[in-house]
């Protein structure tokens, strides 16, 4: 689920640079929107969802999430820079629930209505100087009481460095307190920072077991070398998760 390079290729490279990305990717057509047992208990444990739930997920990728979403009966919208991942959500969602931006003035209709917004590993496709305007874009569209998830690669952990500079198209890398002045800005609560969930049931015995102990690993390697610099744990997860809210 992540957003694909549009945004930051010029107008003459962007249909090369989106058919590469898809490629590389791996993402096929007759793969969209598929997700396995263990990718829905991660969207799970990272979003719930009470129908009615209205969600619009920014930078669907794939369509894992954005099919997950749709079965839980929520009423699903979605945004995609690449023109050939929206027109594949529009064949899952309806012509009217796939956008090619999130400035869409077709979205306009709905602000104030989503009770969920997720972007999941989007974030750090988007040039920092544009976290203002996206920030108070989000702010538009949540419902009063709404919650917005974003997970980004961790960059206040050496451990998210793999994954901020395993794709050429990550141009701004993003910690908690960064995310946190962003959101504040545009009048959002900050009501979770992080590390993103790993589930343990519904997944197999096998890896269920090898992620509790990876759990407990972390929580030992976490409070040590917290504690031993910064007088705190810390979390040292590849990825964050933060939840900010638009208060009542």
């Amino acid at each position: 689920m992540q957003t694909t390079p549009a945004s930051v290729s010029s107008p003459g490279e962007e249909k090369t640079l989106d058919a590469a990305y898809l490629e590389w990717k791996n993402w096929a057509s007759d793969e969209f929107a598929r997700y396995n047992d263990v990718e829905a208990a991660y969207f799970a444990a990272e979003v719930p969802i009470r129908p009615p739930a209205r969600l619009l997920e920014i930078g669907f990728g794939n369509g894992g999430f954005l099919s997950w979403a749709r079965k839980t009966g929520a009423d699903t919208f979605g945004v995609e820079t690449n023109q050939s991942l929206v027109s594949r959500a529009k064949h899952l969602l309806g012509e009217s629930h796939a956008f090619a931006s999130v400035y869409d003035p077709e979205l306009d209709a709905h602000r104030g209505s989503f009770t969920h917004i997720v972007a999941f590993d989007v974030l750090e496709h988007i040039p920092q100087t544009e976290y203002p305007a996206l920030f108070r874009r989000l702010a538009e569209l949540l419902a009063a009481g709404a919650r917005c998830t974003l997970r980004f690669p961790n960059g206040d952990s050496p451990f998210g460095r793999a994954v901020q500079h395993g794709d050429p198209t990550h141009v701004t890398t993003i910690g908690g307190a960064k995310l946190a002045y962003f959101a504040i800005g545009a009048g959002l609560k900050v009501d979770t920072i992080r590390a993103t969930a790993l589930p343990t049931n519904n997944i197999g015995l096998r890896r269920a077991l090898r992620r509790r102990v990876a759990l407990l690993l972390r929580f030992v390697v976490e409070s040590v070398v917290g504690y031993a610099y910064f007088g705190r744990r810390v979390c040292f997860d590849q990825n964050l998760l933060v939840v900010i809210v638009r208060e009542p």
